[in-house]
């Protein structure tokens, strides 16, 4: 069942949320009259999913929620491994769950044929969440629900990977261009050529050796292979984009041709590392921290000191270990001829998201209290900290950088878990990596990842949420002739005026199938 955008359910939209907004009024009305009295309100029994084998039900963060909200809390205890088995043999037995986590968009639809899942008035949602609207909007554009819909109707909060939509940048070593006489961060294909000219040919490591290359890349993806240098011309092999109107996927456009071109000129001139063909992820990590390599793609917080994010060591640390005054530029992408420029990056909505049991359709009560739960425990800075720190001043305290510091022996993640610290997630869905990073990032440090990743583009595949049956059946025979294709092309096994028998053969092996369905699901699930 595919989703319908249905504009015209405005007026009805107005409508239900003024009933609901009655509704709510009546409750309150109902609940303040109830609590001027002297019977004390009966408590909501709220079922939570115990994923990390947490042996206590007392711990700070829960006896905040149990007090805040006047509920009794109760667990399903089941491992992450195997919530989706323990799911599906409780709604097969007839005892469907309150609520469920981040199904695929195939089990989402699975679940509405099932008639298991509860509808969730999008009204609902923004009066109770509004802090989780708001994030979801930031990602996901003024519509967040567009890709949970169906027949107009929501069955999902919706869950995303907030940084995957902006993630990948391209970075070179700065100390390299400085030794090499570049003083300003390329941004164009003519200064990006000139540096990995400089970096093969002028000793940017100082070995007196000519073993270091311009670039490098594993060929494992057609979407992140030089994806800077095909969005030098607007053009994102293995995405869908949409221009126009119009579906299009990057490897057949005009564009794709100009930045082989440009690859293939560049490993000529032994620009490009030459077991990019055979490099995998480990391979290109190994060869950026060996100093083999001036220019990579990649997530722009390895290019950072681990504590201007989320901490640990990145490729930044380890590489600065090594040489006094290192450091990464880092750009969104490199402009080609006409100023466009830009990296694939992830769809952020990886899995449906939160689901309600169909009973709860009827128990709206109990659906806003869970909303009213989950907001807090991710986007609420006193339920969050009491959840995953425990207590101010016992457990922990903000150290002089601004980040949380464990009070011995809470600096033990063993006894953090005897507590119940850190351990509950409730639904666990939703990560403000914006919000979280106030307490893992030093505070000198936050606005140089804020400036960061503002570099980002956002070029995103628009179909990935989407079931496609075609594509899912043709993928794998396209991407693997696209991406060995595109590697004879640049290695020059293949001349480029074979470009064009390449689109034709893309596309009778299936390509104008895919785009014919796939404009299908654009037009009827995203088109304004």
């Amino acid at each position: 069942m595919l989703k319908k955008r249905v504009m015209s359910g405005l007026l009805s939209a107005v409508m239900l949320t003024s009933v609901l907004a009655g509704c709510a009024s009546s409750e309150n009305e109902k609940k303040q009259s109830e609590g001027n009295g002297d019977a004390p309100q009966s408590k909501m029994k709220l079922t939570f999913w115990n994923l990390d084998e947490n042996q206590t039900d007392h711990s700070v963060g829960l006896d905040a929620i149990k007090k805040k909200f006047n509920v009794d809390l109760d667990f399903t205890a089941t491992s992450r491994e195997a919530m989706k088995e323990k799911l599906n043999l409780l709604i097969s037995s007839g005892e469907i769950p309150d609520w469920w986590k981040e199904p695929s968009f195939t089990e989402y639809d699975k679940f509405l044929e099932q008639g298991v899942a509860a509808e969730i008035p999008q009204a609902l949602i923004e009066q109770n969440m509004p802090k989780y609207m708001a994030w979801l909007k930031r990602f996901l554009g003024d519509d967040p629900f567009k890709y949970i819909r169906r027949d107009g109707k929501i069955y999902g909060l919706p869950v995303i990977w907030d940084i995957g939509i902006d993630g990948i940048q391209l970075a070179f070593r700065e100390d390299w261009l400085k030794k090499v006489g570049i003083t300003k961060t390329p941004e164009t294909l003519e200064e990006m050529e000139a540096a990995l000219t400089k970096f093969r040919n002028d000793d940017p490591d100082g070995n007196g050796q000519k073993d270091t290359y311009g670039m490098t890349a594993a060929g494992e993806n057609i979407e992140s292979l030089f994806s800077s240098v095909f969005g030098a011309f607007d053009a994102y092999p293995n995405i869908f984009r949409e221009k126009d109107g119009k579906v299009v996927r990057g490897e057949i456009e005009p564009g794709a041709k100009q930045a082989l071109e440009v690859l293939n000129r560049w490993y000529k001139n032994e620009l490009i590392d030459p077991e990019f063909v055979v490099n995998k992820g480990s391979n290109v990590e190994d060869k950026v921290l060996t100093d083999k390599i001036g220019a990579v793609e990649f997530y722009w917080w390895s290019f950072l000191p681990g504590n201007a994010f989320l901490g640990g060591e990145q490729w930044y640390d380890k590489l600065a270990k090594k040489h006094p005054g290192f450091n990464f530029a880092t750009v969104g992408g490199i402009k080609g001829p006409d100023g466009k420029y830009g990296i694939s990056q992830y769809n952020p909505a990886y899995a449906s998201g939160v689901m309600f049991g169909k009973q709860l359709e009827n128990d709206h009560d109990k659906m806003i209290k869970y909303m009213q739960i989950f907001e807090a425990t991710q986007f609420d800075p006193e339920i969050y900290e009491k959840m995953n720190f425990g207590e101010k001043g016992v457990h922990w305290n903000k150290s002089e950088k601004g980040t949380i510091e464990f009070i011995p022996p809470y600096t033990d993640e063993k006894e953090r878990k005897k507590i119940g610290i850190g351990s509950f997630s409730m639904a666990g869905s939703f990560n403000d990596y914006d919000f979280q990073t106030a307490y893992t990032s030093d505070e000198n440090m936050r606005q140089l990842a804020k400036d960061t990743r503002a570099k980002g583009t956002r070029n995103i595949d628009i179909l990935a949420p989407f079931n496609k049956p075609i594509y899912n059946e043709t993928q794998d025979k396209l991407n693997q002739y696209t991406l060995q294709t595109f590697i004879d092309f640049i290695t020059g096994r293949k001349p480029l005026s074979e470009f064009d028998s390449f689109v034709d053969e893309w596309r009778k092996m299936g390509g104008d199938k895919v785009i014919d369905e796939a404009q299908k699901v654009y037009d009827e699930n995203l088109k304004k």
